[in-house]
């Protein structure tokens, strides 16, 4: 069981390090002559390299961020050992090394680790301009000692997401 709780954390910590500060917009499609209908904000797509340390496991990883919709993070060392998607309602998590699938609510999540997470809250932690220290916090908080360093951030005009999203049980 710490192995799976360690493997939360460390995608918690991706999830929260999805940012990039030179933020290029994708351009919003423009509304025909201002009708109703308000134009469309444009997102920000990012794409991010990590590594860290998590109470002395040292692992890599990609974070793909679609601002205000989705997180996607694989985490890996020599091969992937898990991957988790967070959702603005759920968060999605897959660990075939350690036999886990899961799907979640933040409710159950914030239950579970006995502390306040939302999607708001991985975002709002991934576009300060320290985040590495921001997720190094959080990592304290839920009880574990991390260094997270990222290793390369851009924002792209698309992203894939390579495995698709695990039913909701």
């Amino acid at each position: 069981m710490p192995h799976a709780k360690r493997l939360l954390l460390i995608a918690l910590l991706a999830l929260c390090l999805a940012s990039c500060h030179n933020q290029r917009r994708v351009a919003s499609t423009p509304t025909p002559d201002n009708s109703s209908v308000a134009p469309r904000r444009p997102r920000t797509l990012t794409q991010m390299q990590f590594t860290a340390e998590v109470d002395g496991l040292a692992v890599s990883g990609q974070v793909r961020l679609a601002e205000d919709s989705l997180i996607w993070v694989s985490v890996t060392k020599l091969i992937e050992v898990g991957r988790a998607l967070a959702t603005t309602d759920s968060v999605f998590l897959h660990a075939p090394l350690l036999g886990r699938e899961e799907a979640t609510t933040y409710a159950d999540l914030q239950r579970r680790l006995k502390q306040t997470i939302t999607f708001a809250d991985l975002q709002r932690i991934a576009t300060a301009d320290d985040a590495e220290q921001q997720a190094s916090a959080l990592a304290s908080k839920l009880g574990f000692h991390a260094t997270v360093h990222i290793t390369s951030r851009r924002t792209v005009s698309s992203l894939s997401f390579p495995y698709p999203k695990p039913a909701a049980r």
